[in-house]
C-alpha cells in the first residue's frame, strides 16, 4: 500500500484541562512521537500485516532523521521520502482528561513537497493509495496517476473537508474510489455540495462507523473502552479500513474491524500505539466476534 501526506514529530501533554485564553495549566507528563496523518497510517499498516510505503518529505534536522528511523523500525518502505533544509514537521498536542486533543501543527518540510517530484513508478506499482492531508497538488498528481493506471485509491481530507478553497478539494474528491471523514467533515462537505465518490466512510467515534454506498448505509457499532488519548484514532481507522478491504471482508465486516483497530488504540497514549494484527484478533474475539477473528486468520495478511 502506497500512502501520501504529512510525516511529523508529536510532542504531546497531557493535561486536566485546557487552559483558557491567557492562563496556566500544567501537564502531568510529555510525551515525543513520530506522527503525521500518513505516517501513522502507514505505520498502522504495517502493523497490521499490510506492506506500507510512504511519499513524504522531512528535514535534514535530527527531527527528519528521528521520523524516518521510526518508520523503516516498523517496517515501512521510506524510499520515496525527501529530504530538505526546512525543519521537519511537527505537531504540538495537549490531551485532557477526557482523553480529547487539542493540536497546533507545524507543516514545515511537508510544504515542500513538489507534484514534479512525485516517484510515477512508485505509484504505479502500488496495490491500493491512500491520500491523506498533505499538500493538495501533490495528492492530486499521485491520485491521478493511480486513476489512469486502474489502482484503488482511498483520500481523508481531514481539516480540508472544510478549510480547502473548493476548487481545490473537488478535483481530489473526483479521483477517489474512497472517502474516509468524519460527522463534522461529511456535514462541511454536503453543505458546500462538493461531490463524493460512491463509497463514504463516516467516523462517528463513540457511536460507530458506517458506510454511504449506492444509497444505502452500512452500519457498526462502536466497542465500550476507556478513552485514554484519541490521538491517532483516526488514522488506526483509516489502516484497519483499508487492511479489511486488502483482506477481502465484506464492508459490515470491514467496519467492524476498523472499530475494532481504532478501539485498542484509543485507549494508549500517543498517535502511534496502534495495535498490532494480533491483538486485533484477541479484541474480537473478547468482543464476540469470534467468526471474524478466524475469517482473518484463514485469510491471511496479503501480499
Amino acid at each position: 500500500m502506497l500512502v501520501y501526506g504529512n510525516i511529523n514529530i508529536d510532542i504531546t501533554l497531557y493535561v486536566k484541562e485546557l487552559p483558557r485564553p491567557g492562563s496556566e495549566t500544567l501537564a502531568s507528563r510529555i510525551l515525543k512521537s513520530g506522527g503525521g496523518s500518513a505516517a501513522n497510517t502507514a505505520v498502522a499498516l504495517s502493523r497490521l500485516g499490510v506492506p506500507a510505503r510512504i511519499i513524504g518529505c522531512v528535514g535534514t534536522d535530527t527531527e527528519g532523521e528521528d521520523a524516518l528511523e521510526d518508520l523503516r523500525s516498523e517496517g515501512v518502505d521510506t524510499t520515496h521520502v525527501k529530504r530538505t533544509s526546512a525543519p521537519t514537521g511537527r505537531v504540538y498536542v495537549m490531551v485532557d482528561a477526557h482523553g480529547e486533543r487539542t493540536m497546533i501543527a507545524f507543516r514545515g518540510a511537508n510544504n515542500l513537497l513538489a507534484p514534479s517530484s512525485v516517484d510515477a513508478d512508485a505509484v504505479m506499482r502500488a496495490l491500493w493509495v491512500h491520500v491523506s492531508g498533505g499538500k493538495r497538488d501533490v495528492g492530486l498528481a499521485i491520485l491521478k496517476l493511480a486513476s489512469k493506471a486502474g489502482i484503488p485509491t482511498s483520500y481523508d481530507p481531514g481539516r480540508a473537508a472544510y478549510g480547502a478553497p473548493e476548487d481545490e478539494l473537488a478535483p481530489l474528491l473526483g479521483r477517489v474510489d474512497v472517502l474516509l471523514v468524519n460527522e463534522l467533515e461529511l456535514n462541511a462537505l454536503q453543505s458546500r455540495n462538493l461531490p463524493l465518490p460512491g463509497l463514504v466512510v463516516v467516523k462517528r467515534g463513540a457511536k460507530g462507523s458506517e458506510v454511504l454506498v449506492d444509497g444505502d448505509v452500512i452500519s457498526a457499532p462502536a466497542f465500550k473502552v476507556r478513552v485514554t488519548d484519541t490521538t491517532g484514532a483516526g488514522d488506526a481507522f483509516n489502516a484497519g479500513f483499508i487492511a479489511g478491504l486488502s483482506y477481502g471482508l465484506s464492508l459490515y465486516e470491514t467496519l467492524v474491524f476498523a472499530n475494532a483497530v481504532a478501539a485498542i488504540k484509543v485507549t494508549r497514549e500517543g498517535a502511534r500505539s496502534s495495535p498490532i494484527l494480533k491483538e486485533v484478533i484477541r479484541f474480537l474475539r473478547r468482543g464476540g466476534y469470534h467468526d471474524l477473528a478466524e475469517r482473518i486468520l484463514s485469510i491471511g495478511a496479503p501480499d
